[in-house]
């Protein structure tokens, strides 16, 4: 944790696209440890504590469409949206190459807007949405995931809490000199304005041989479960449920990553 405050609110952060510029197309060798079944199979877990059926989900914040694809190929008819153009040309990418019949669109949440399509579930996953930083935002991107839900569609997302950022959760590396694609990322939370700024460093060995160093700045914000349920009322949900990651049971006060089940009326 740092005591010292980021000059302003959105140092580093005028345009949300600039992450998951550079590392898209390493994404998934990045992600090869991510157990993308497992959280599918968490999904359904909750879908059937609600004895939810959906049909048409909405991945909202796909990146490179791994869940996407999961889901399609359980036979659900998938659309992903990303605010990042870079994650949703390698998703569009796979999906070609694949043969998966999986829409993908680039938009911000907050403004998400898919004329004539409705959707029995949304989801929301790897703490995608703590990457709203403004509570305004986060609340207009729930009142547009209602927009385009069906009545009784639920949404379910997850995100990071305030005691995995204050934590230091986010820091980890992987600097093994074999390794084709090496990383090191280190976090500092900001508890004044509870933003995460995780400096995220990369070094990728081409083909030729030579090295690619980058580096790409990301920011979170640390909401609180209060804020997610007064946010989510707001917006039109009701029967919200809160829970402690990969479980049925409530969070606490150590939980470092927190699931959402809300349904719209």
């Amino acid at each position: 944790m740092s005591n010292d405050e980021p000059p302003s609110p959105h140092e580093d952060r005028a345009d949300d696209r600039a992450q998951f510029v550079a590392v898209a197309p390493l994404y998934d060798a990045l992600m090869t440890g991510v157990p993308y079944r497992d959280w599918v199979r968490y999904l359904h877990t909750l879908l059937d504590e609600r004895h939810a059926h959906p049909r048409q989900i909405l991945d909202l914040a796909c990146g490179t469409g791994n869940v996407s694809e999961l889901l399609a190929a359980e036979g659900y008819s998938v659309t992903g949206v990303d605010i990042a153009p870079a994650m949703i040309a390698e998703a569009q990418r796979k999906a070609e190459a694949r043969g998966l019949s999986i829409a993908y669109f680039v938009q911000d949440a907050a403004e998400l807007d898919l004329p004539g399509r409705r959707f029995d579930l949304c989801i929301s996953l790897f703490d995608s949405l703590n990457y709203i930083t403004d509570p305004q935002r986060l609340s207009l991107a729930m009142e547009r995931v209602a927009a385009h839900l069906a009545p009784n569609g639920l949404f379910i997302f997850d995100l990071n809490t305030e005691f995995a950022l204050r934590n230091k959760f986010f820091d980890q590396d992987n600097l093994r000199s074999g390794e084709r694609l090496r990383y090191d990322w280190d976090s500092d939370y900001f508890p004044l304005t509870r933003l995460c700024r995780v400096r995220m460093r990369f070094w990728y060995r081409e083909d030729n041989g030579q090295e690619r160093a980058f580096e790409e700045i990301h920011w979170q914000y640390a909401y609180r479960t209060d804020e997610i349920l007064a946010l989510l009322r707001a917006a039109g949900f009701d029967d919200i449920t809160p829970y402690q990651a990969y479980t049925l049971r409530p969070p606490s006060r150590v939980s470092d990553r927190i699931f959402y089940v809300a349904r719209k009326p």
